[in-house]
């Protein structure tokens, strides 16, 4: 807090608090009458009667005095103004950062805690009165209302009275950034105001670095937690299905509250419903998985849907996933090769597999796999290179096969040595998957047995490699799948001619085979059906030589504007939660997910405002504004002196007249 004088030239006013003690000390006493009787007497009397004397009643004479400094202080207009603002006839520059994040629709009482906001900064602009101002909001692409700061406040007004919150998180570091950048060029005092709920998940990290001269200042609008339930993860594996494949979606339910909730969870997997009751623990989350069969090949949108609760926005999730045709396994082996008659008994049985017997290195067909038994060597780099552009490859090596040649394919140093050779063993070795490893996860619970049961009476001497992970063993510990960690690459010694193992006549072989299939498969970007909350939704059409101009659906059925760049089209419009659609002549050619951003979720605000910057509650504002323009103190000073001179007076009365000194 500081004081300032309107008037300073006055301050000889202040001089008048010595006139009390001058005319106590000039003023002439009236000389009581005295009975002359002897010299002493006389004396007497001329002691009382001289021209100075000294005060004999200091309360009365520091009341008068009191009085007479408080009228002359009120004609200095002093006005009481707080640390840190504008002195009179100083430029004031304000930037309002008003969080719009999703957490912000969040109701507490009556009101969203993003109305709570737009209102605080409507009371700044109306009580501050700066003669720049402006409004930042924070949101996933920060802006601004004006380019710069400008007079205009009226404008800035009607923009609070519109504004609503967005679905999005937001970018407060970028935010805060571009409040700086707009600062940093104004002149004056200048005040940041940062107005949001403070909600902890996005604001326990906010540390900003705040230039000298600019007053940070903290307006938190939430007042309490909200109770909330969140659909926070919604997962389909495999990512990629094949038509004809059954697919197991995986929903996560979060229960940020204190107490345990039952709810129902339910999922539309392409127009396809079904629910699952769920229980939630306090604080907790729970998760529930669907299992969907992929009928037909093409985009399956996914919705999944939970009771809805006060914060709506989160009570559902969306995923798009692509159900792919049917993958192509080329079989680099002769005609009559039995381990290519045993893949080819596979493919007939697994209805989204082909089998392309006899295929040659040098003319290979589009395919998803490539496997080749009885490999020799040759070729490892062609193979590897194969792998990378997306091929899974799987190599059975035959005896004469280096041993450096199968270093070398998994991506391992090359060294001389000699051919693997064969083991055989009319008893025959046991195998097993070593851990828990994705490519054999349907088996992990043990109700389908060994995946790779069966003996096998011949094997390859094949050492473990440094540079690729053995994902099944057999029983002494030898190497029976090594996985490459690079690209989709696998070495077998799990012998697939039924002369050699039993493997092949085991229940359990036709669906691990699948499953190995499956994880080597090359992975397709989930992300290419999905964008974030408040970003762009775009899609490049594929034929671009058609004519037909294609049209965005959005989740609620409108159709906004969209741009063209060429064969890409997108929309201007931030991305909201929910399923978007691309239309070709009223049909659907690509979908778009757009999930609510799980951060959001949590509404639990800080304990207190970020550190950076002292906290102000909404409360407040009036009076730190009040204080910012200056609080005139000349009513309490007249005030103070009427008060004065009033208890002087009372004083004086009450008090008994002076006894005659002598009769």
């Amino acid at each position: 807090m500081s004081l300032f004088f309107q008037h300073p030239a006055l301050f000889g006013l202040l001089a008048l608090a010595g006139v009390p003690l001058l005319v106590h000390l000039l003023a002439r006493a009236k000389p009581p009458q005295y009975r002359f009787s002897n010299i002493e007497f006389l004396k007497k009397v001329q002691r009382l009667t001289s021209r100075f004397r000294k005060p004999k009643d200091w309360l009365l004479l520091a009341l008068r005095t009191l009085a007479l400094v408080a009228l002359a202080a009120a004609f200095l207009g002093p006005l009481l103004l707080s640390k840190n603002a504008a002195l009179p006839g100083e430029k004031r520059s304000v930037v309002l950062l008003i969080d719009r994040s999703a957490s912000m629709a969040a109701k507490e009482g009556a009101a969203s805690r993003f109305e709570a906001a737009c209102a605080a900064a409507g009371e700044i602009l109306d009580a501050s009165r700066p003669d720049l101002a402006n409004i930042i909001w924070i949101d996933a692409a920060p802006d601004a209302v004006f380019p710069d700061l400008a007079p205009n406040r009226d404008f800035l007004t009607e923009e609070l009275a519109k504004a609503t919150a967005r679905p999005e998180p937001g970018a407060i570091d970028a935010a805060i950034d571009l409040a700086l950048r707009q600062l940093r060029e104004a002149g004056g005092r200048r005040e940041l105001h940062v107005i949001s709920d403070f909600q902890a998940s996005a604001w326990q990290h906010f540390a900003p670095v705040i230039p000298d001269g600019i007053d940070l200042r903290m307006v938190p609008v939430a007042k309490e937690d909200v109770p909330n339930l969140a659909v926070t993860s919604l997962v389909a594996l495999p990512t990629s299905p094949v038509a004809g494949q059954q697919m197991v979606v995986q929903c996560r339910v979060a229960n940020p509250s204190r107490e345990a909730r039952r709810i129902s969870l339910t999922l539309d997997a392409g127009g396809s419903r079904q629910s699952q009751p769920l229980d939630l623990p306090p604080q907790g989350e729970a998760e529930a998985a669907f299992s969907v069969r992929c009928a037909s090949s093409g985009l399956m949108p996914l919705t999944a849907e939970i009771d809805a609760d006060g914060f709506p926005g989160d009570d559902r999730r969306h995923a798009v996933v692509r159900v792919r045709e049917s993958l192509r396994l080329a079989i680099a082996a002769p005609e009559g090769d039995a381990a290519s008659g045993t893949l080819e008994q596979v493919a007939r049985a697994v209805p989204w597999l082909d089998a392309v017997p006899g295929v040659d290195l040098e003319k290979l067909p589009p395919s998803e796999f490539l496997y080749i038994p009885g490999w020799t060597g040759d070729a490892a780099d062609r193979l590897r290179e194969i792998a990378a552009n997306g091929t899974a490859v799987i190599v059975h090596a035959s005896p004469d096969c280096p041993a450096s040649s199968v270093e070398a394919l998994l991506g391992g140093a090359a060294a001389e040595s000699g051919p693997l050779g064969l083991e055989s063993s009319d008893q025959g070795w046991e195998a097993s998957p070593a851990g828990d490893h994705a490519a054999f996860k349907l088996f992990a619970g043990g109700e389908f047995g060994n995946p790779l049961g069966g003996r096998f009476r011949q094997r390859l001497r094949i050492a473990p490699s440094e540079s690729a992970t053995t994902i099944a063993s057999f029983s002494d510990g030898k190497p029976a799948l090594i996985e490459a960690k690079d690209r989709p690459l696998l070495v077998s010694n799990l012998s697939l001619d039924p002369a050699a193992s039993t493997w092949s006549r085991e229940p359990a072989f036709l669906p691990a085979f699948a499953e190995l299939l499956l994880h080597l498969m090359p992975r397709q970007t989930a992300e290419a059906f999905t964008v974030e909350p408040g970003g762009v939704i775009s899609w490049t059409n594929p034929s671009a030589d058609t004519a037909a101009t294609p049209v965005l659906e959005s989740p609620d059925g409108s159709r906004p504007e969209i741009l063209a760049n060429g064969a890409t089209w997108q929309s201007p419009a931030p991305a909201v939660p929910g399923i978007h659609r691309w239309l070709v002549s009223d049909q659907p050619v690509h979908l778009i997910a757009v999930p609510f951003p799980e951060s959001e979720s949590l509404l639990r605000p800080l304990d207190t405002p970020p550190s950076a910057g002292p906290a102000v509650a909404n409360s407040d504002i009036a009076r730190r504004a009040a204080l910012d323009q200056g609080l005139p103190l000349w009513p309490w000073l007249i005030a103070a002196a009427l008060l004065l001179l009033l208890t002087e007076g009372v004083i004086a009365g009450l008090r008994p007249a002076p006894k005659p000194a002598l009769n």
